[in-house]
């Protein structure tokens, strides 16, 4: 079994070539784990025009539904574009190979019907150890030519109107696994996903600290290992690395897309493993399918579940819970909360997560109170409430309100002082331009509040693009969050509300006007690294003043 180190500056190396075929259009499918890399390429190359996503379920995909669903998204590219384009290149993952998933009829049905050439091209390792990547594109191209030369489109024929979302300018929402990745971030945790190799990839581009200082690897896992479900030599390889590497503590095996769909028995590995070699080993089961918020909600819990044990309560002591560098960015944007909470004599015990250990999730449950930063952390918030008796709050930390607001809520609950809002500045007239706000579902709601109460605006909208959104539908600190489901969706709201001022992600910016006001406020568990060089501010009163430019 081979293991290899996840590596910064991982790339797609083919699809810079399908970008530039001449009247051609991509259309990369699979679990939302194995597209987000491709949009950030394509945005690179300058040739975002010619890819569009398709993020296929769990369901759809072992049902072969998919390609049902497939065909329509198809012939909707083809209703916009079918002057502009003579071909359309289907960009296959490791799923469809594994489940063999016949696209031949849906080729031939698109050439006859409309005269536009669909090919398809198999990416991923488990393509790569059939024919390597240059001889197979090589060998698509040649076929390609051959057959434009001898189709010619159907130009009177109908095109049907279905009714299928597109998702074309806003990318795919960052996996879960890489949200499980982005929690365990450090050097005394040996992170291991179980994959053919490819999902190393995006974990090393959705992780915008420097991911060579995290010991993440991935598995190569070989075609008898995939019928079989059988991992030979993993147990040798990680002891090899542990004797090298004497700081591990703890070991997460990482479930992807491919052990969830040839059901690998991941959690017997982990239970030998951890018996055999004599270290502590917890199993993350994430799928690739669903969004980071998912992967780091389990994660937390999970590791709730095999490390925390009742201590004693500590006097003035915190839990930070729910950040990420997917929803906040880096730790140092949370520099007023962290010298917020000094100020006050208190201690954090441990920040769920950043610099995670094992002492420190042991440690964090002599905390007085948890401090709840977003969706993502509000699961363990409420499990260690019930297990060992630890209130939480949700906090606000955007602008000087959100500051001021959660340095009120520690007052009173630590000191029983309470000075609400004694610096908040007042104004005689409501400002009446309309704000949209696209961000995480907390951030959403905590911009719009301190907007309302810093700048007296009083026409916002917050709004969260979320395909799996009942169970955020349910949180009552969320009930005047709007949840869009589909870029299809999120344009219509624009269309309808005409907002005089965006605060978002810049990948949504292609979707307004340029006549508004745009505030960037980065998403990166959307546009992973594309923007790092972009300065912004959300927290405290350099968020105050940031905004204040603006507005």
């Amino acid at each position: 079994m081979n293991i290899e180190r996840c590596l910064k500056n991982e790339k797609n190396k083919m699809l810079k070539t399908l970008l530039n075929i001449p009247e051609n259009i991509v259309i990369s499918i699979g679990p939302t784990g194995c597209l987000n890399v491709l949009y950030n390429e394509a945005i690179k190359e300058n040739k975002l025009g010619n890819l569009y996503t398709f993020p296929i379920s769990e369901i759809d995909m072992v049902s072969a539904n998919h390609i049902e669903k497939l065909e329509k998204y198809i012939v909707k590219i083809i209703s916009e574009n079918f002057e502009k384009i003579k071909s359309i290149i289907i960009y296959l993952t490791c799923a469809d190979l594994i489940l063999a998933s016949d696209f031949s009829f849906l080729m031939e049905k698109i050439k006859k019907d409309y005269g536009i050439i669909l090919k398809i091209l198999e990416r991923g390792p488990i393509a790569k150890r059939k024919i390597t990547p240059e001889k197979r594109l090589e060998k698509l191209l040649v076929e390609l030519e051959y057959e434009l030369k001898n189709t010619s489109k159907i130009k009177d024929k109908k095109i049907s109107d279905f009714k299928i979302e597109i998702q074309h300018i806003v990318p795919p929402i960052t996996s879960d696994y890489s949200g499980a990745c982005s929690v365990l971030y450090g050097e005394n945790i040996l992170k291991i996903l179980i994959s053919p190799n490819g999902c190393k990839t995006p974990v090393a581009y959705d992780e915008i600290r420097n991911i060579d200082y995290s010991l993440q690897y991935c598995t190569s896992l070989n075609e008898l290992e995939i019928v079989t479900g059988e991992i030979k030599g993993l147990k040798e390889s990680i002891k090899e690395i542990i004797n090298q590497n004497q700081k591990i503590k703890f070991i997460a095996i990482i479930s992807t897309v491919v052990p969830q769909i040839i059901g690998m028995d991941l959690e017997s590995i982990v239970e030998n493993i951890e018996e055999t070699l004599d270290i502590p080993c917890v199993f993350i089961n994430t799928n690739s399918f669903k969004n980071y918020y998912s992967g780091i909600s389990l994660t937390l819990k999970s590791l709730a579940n095999k490390f925390m044990l009742e201590n004693k309560k500590i006097k003035s002591t915190v839990n930070i819970i729910g950040y990420s560098p997917l929803t906040f960015g880096k730790i140092e944007k949370l520099e007023e909360l962290f010298s917020l909470i000094k100020s006050l004599d208190l201690n954090i015990l441990t920040v769920f997560s950043d610099n995670l250990s094992l002492e420190k999730i042991k440690n964090s449950t002599s905390a007085k109170l948890n401090l709840v930063l977003s969706y993502e952390g509000l699961a363990l918030a409420k499990y260690m409430e019930k297990e060992f008796s630890i209130p939480y709050v949700i906090i606000n930390v955007v602008s000087k309100y959100g500051i001021e607001n959660t340095e009120n809520i520690l007052k009173r609950f630590f000191y029983k002082i309470d000075n609400s809002f004694e610096k908040l500045e007042k104004r005689d007239k409501l400002d009446d331009r309309k704000v949209m706000i696209i961000a995480s579902p907390f951030m959403a709601i905590n911009i719009a509040a301190s907007l309302r109460k810093d700048f007296s605006l009083a026409n916002i909208l917050a709004l969260s693009l979320i395909k799996e959104s009942r169970k955020f539908k349910k949180i009552e600190y969320l009930k005047f969050l709007n949840i869009v489901n589909t870029e299809e969706d999120l344009k219509e709201k624009i269309k309808e509300y005409k907002p005089d001022i965006l605060i978002s992600d810049p990948v949504y910016k292609n979707l307004i006007n340029d006549g508004l006001t745009f505030i960037p406020l980065l998403h990166y568990g959307y546009s992973t690294r594309l923007y790092l060089e972009l300065d912004y501010e959300y927290c405290g009163k350099k968020a105050y003043e940031y905004f204040k430019q603006f507005i």
